[in-house]
């Protein structure tokens, strides 16, 4: 029975969209104004001026910094400088003797051309959501996104303010709805998500007076109570230590009345609680740049004490246009990033250092067209 009413529910709320949809399709073919302004509209990759529309989600400090220990960071054109239209990424591997084993060619190219809706913003709209179709409300606005496949996914988000303050997800297994909350600056200090089984996520925020961020925490009910925070120490306006633990608990839900994200977890934690932590410092020159990092990570609990201890530290070096870092993994790392005038990436290297050679191992570049 209860398999059946859940299935229910969702043929409700789906046929309850798509009604909605259809009256609001006609709404929006009689009154939208939305205008593409393209690419150029963008000045260099600066958003002061312009209303980015995204699903919205907690920031990461330390991002920017260790993008060299991100193998995805340059798939994103978000995180590349200047206007750029469409990157060609040739990725090469070697064997020890320098012949080329394996080669793949990616492209990539910009698809978030700036719109203009005077309903949603007097500002330029960079649209990373997709918005298919747009639903004004008395004091709120609708963005919808739909699945080019399958009908019944979608993507609903509200906006008020100018801010996305909650979402609703239709997938071809689960219903999600996700609330949004600020603070008085603005800030995104909550992010509360349900499933159709009551199955809970939520993540929160603080921040130090200057507004940077000082905490993040997750608690995921998935399996039991996953807990992770992330603490964020900076100095001189520098980043300069993260700490992050992530423990899963078992709660009595029976029992335990109070939200998630409010819990007493210490009351829960014991002899056989396994804690993951990871530490990661960080070291800057005079002109601050970063110059060392050293990441300790570990696993722990009071009756087995230590399970594993890793560390691993990167030294980074600097000349015009180049970055080199010599990586203790613990197996010693070369990697070589070579940039273009925007300090965008032209070259990525990276070398297998052995007692008696140095061998090249990846080769990865860059053919970055830009729109003038």
């Amino acid at each position: 029975m209860d398999c059946i009413y859940y299935f229910k529910q969702v043929d409700i709320k789906r046929l309850l969209f798509l009604m909605l949809l259809f009256s609001f399709n006609i709404f929006f073919a009689q009154t939208a104004k939305r205008t593409i302004l393209g690419n150029d509209s963008i000045p260099g990759n600066g958003l002061n001026n312009i209303l980015v529309l995204e699903k919205p989600h907690f920031t990461s400090p330390e991002k920017e910094t260790l993008f060299f220990l991100s193998e995805t960071y340059f798939f994103d054109l978000h995180n590349y400088f200047g206007n750029v239209k469409k990157v060609q990424k040739v990725h090469s591997i070697y064997n020890p003797a320098q012949a080329i084993v394996s080669s793949d060619t990616v492209f990539f190219e910009s698809n978030n051309p700036l719109l203009k809706n005077l309903d949603i913003s007097i500002k330029p709209i960079l649209d990373r959501i997709g918005i298919d179709s747009i639903f004004k409300k008395t004091d709120t606005i609708q963005l919808f996104h739909f699945d080019e496949e399958a009908s019944y996914v979608y993507q609903i988000y509200e906006l008020k303010n100018e801010q996305i303050i909650n979402s609703s997800e239709s997938t071809s297994v689960l219903y999600y709805t996700t609330d949004y909350t600020y603070n008085k600056n603005q800030k995104l200090i909550k992010i509360a998500t349900t499933d159709d089984y009551g199955l809970e996520k939520i993540e929160t925020a603080t921040y130090t007076k200057t507004g940077d961020l000082e905490t993040k925490s997750s608690f995921d009910t998935n399996d039991g109570i996953t807990v992770t925070k992330i603490e964020y120490t900076y100095k001189n306006k520098l980043l300069t230590k993260l700490n992050k633990k992530e423990v899963l608990y078992f709660v009595p839900f029976e029992i335990e009345k109070t939200s998630i994200d409010k819990i007493a977890y210490s009351k829960y934690q014991n002899d056989e609680t396994f804690i993951n932590e990871n530490t990661l410092s960080f070291e800057y020159t005079k002109n601050k740049k970063l110059n060392k990092l050293v990441e300790i990570s570990t696993g722990y609990s009071k009756k087995d004490g230590v399970r594993y201890k890793n560390v691993q530290t990167f030294s980074l070096t600097y000349q015009s246009n180049r970055l080199t870092i010599c990586a203790n993994l613990p197996e010693k790392r070369i990697y070589e990033y070579i940039f273009d005038t925007f300090k965008n990436p032209r070259e990525i290297n990276s070398y297998v250092v052995e007692k008696d050679r140095t061998w090249l191992h990846k080769k990865t570049t860059f053919k970055i067209l830009y729109d003038e």
